[in-house]
């Protein structure tokens, strides 16, 4: 890709300040979520990329916006239903919106990122009538009811007065928001296109905890925005809505932030005193990264002195990212196994490991697993009681 189709951020998208730190350099960074054919992988798909960290207001983000038609192009896989961890974070968040609704059935409910549509049948209960919004859906024609609306588009596509004739009273996005180039922006376009009284909820990966448990392999060029409770009770402020209520989800994504606020109030210049975050110090969250690094190199020293087959499980989206940290392409590995049948056969850009089906591993108990993907850990650890390998590793230490 030619570096003038790449956008430099040099303005905080927070705040607007241009006090903006380089503190975490990657270059040569791989894309991820993407999925080849084994005999057509092509060259690695990377590109510069580094971690800003805003001296104004402490808000984490990426140099460099690759183009949407590069980051989510026809081989990005992600879908909400074939994740392992989609169900119980959907009903978690369901739950949650529950909780701060206390029953109220809502005229209508807009979910951004709806994907395909997990989260927003499960929302049912909750309204009356439905809009979601994904671009997956630009080419397709979801099966839905009559009260649901589905608009195949970017969020920063949307023509609102053509597609709302009712003002939604229920906004919800989960992890989406760090997607968006613009986040200030997008949610001033959703307040003023929301009724008066108007629940926002959203999730968003929550920086401070990828951070303290030293999970960089959580930075990747899709997520353009690292937030924590701290911003985004400043991009509340920033917006003239009012905070109403926050809770960690720690089972998903290493830990999400769901934070719930109000249309109403209004900006103010008035000094705010904001909780304490770890990820809005720049020399604590480069010292996490220099750890981080020195975890991933010992980390492989242990796989090369492995003397038995090696597997790969898990064939999740940030494997890229992962070996780019371990600094291997996973040519070490005999193949990587995966439980959804949709990945055998595939492999990922400029790598030549294949994705392969459990049963092709015919001798577990003479070989090693190597768990690639690490927000499935736990999930991988409880599998391989049935195939007991000789040995099983992780790059990570907090799952």
């Amino acid at each position: 890709m030619p570096v003038e189709m790449l956008i430099k951020k040099n303005k905080c998208s927070l705040c607007g300040q241009s006090n903006l730190q380089e503190i975490i350099e990657l270059p040569q960074f791989p894309l991820t979520g993407i999925f080849v054919k084994l005999d057509t992988s092509g060259p690695r798909l990377n590109y510069d990329q580094a971690l800003q960290f805003c001296s104004n207001c402490g808000h984490l983000q990426l140099k460099n916006v690759l183009p949407t038609a590069e980051l989510y192009g026809t081989n990005y896989r992600h879908r909400s239903t074939l994740s392992h961890l989609a169900p119980s974070a959907s009903s978690f968040f369901v739950d949650y919106v529950g909780r701060l609704t206390a029953g109220l059935v809502h005229d209508c409910v807009l979910e951004i990122g709806c994907n395909d549509l997990l989260l927003l049948k499960k929302l049912s209960p909750l309204g009356r009538r439905f809009i979601g919004v994904d671009p997956i859906w630009r080419d397709a024609t979801p099966d839905v009811s009559e009260n649901v609306k589905i608009v195949g588009e970017f969020v920063e596509e949307v023509n609102w007065v053509r597609e709302l004739d009712v003002k939604p009273d229920l906004i919800v996005s989960t992890h989406n928001l760090e997607h968006l180039n613009e986040p200030v922006e997008q949610l001033g376009i959703l307040l003023e296109v929301a009724s008066e009284n108007a629940l926002f909820v959203i999730e968003v990966p929550d920086a401070d905890l990828m951070v303290d448990n030293i999970r960089y392999d959580q930075v990747f060029h899709q997520h353009l925005h690292y937030f924590n409770l701290n911003t985004f009770l400043r991009m509340i402020q920033e917006i003239g809505a009012t905070y109403v209520d926050h809770v960690y989800n720690y089972r998903n994504w290493g830990g999400s932030l769901c934070i719930a606020f109000k249309k109403g109030g209004a900006k103010s210049n008035a000094k705010v005193q904001y909780p304490r975050s770890q990820s809005s110090d720049s020399e604590y969250v480069f010292d996490g990264f220099r750890k981080f690094n020195n975890r991933m190199s010992g980390f492989m020293e242990i796989v090369n002195k492995m003397k038995c087959d090696v597997w790969g499980y898990g064939a999740g989206q940030m494997v890229p990212a992962v070996a780019y940290h371990l600094g291997t392409n996973l040519s070490f590995l005999s193949g990587i196994v995966d439980d959804d049948s949709n990945r055998h056969g595939l492999t990922y850009p400029g790598m030549s490991v294949p994705i392969v089906p459990v049963e092709q591993v015919s001798d577990w108990k003479n070989s090693a697993v190597t768990i690639l993907a690490l927000d499935g850990v736990r999930a991988i650890v409880n599998r391989l009681h049935q195939q007991q390998p000789r040995f099983v590793l992780a790059p990570i230490n907090v799952f």
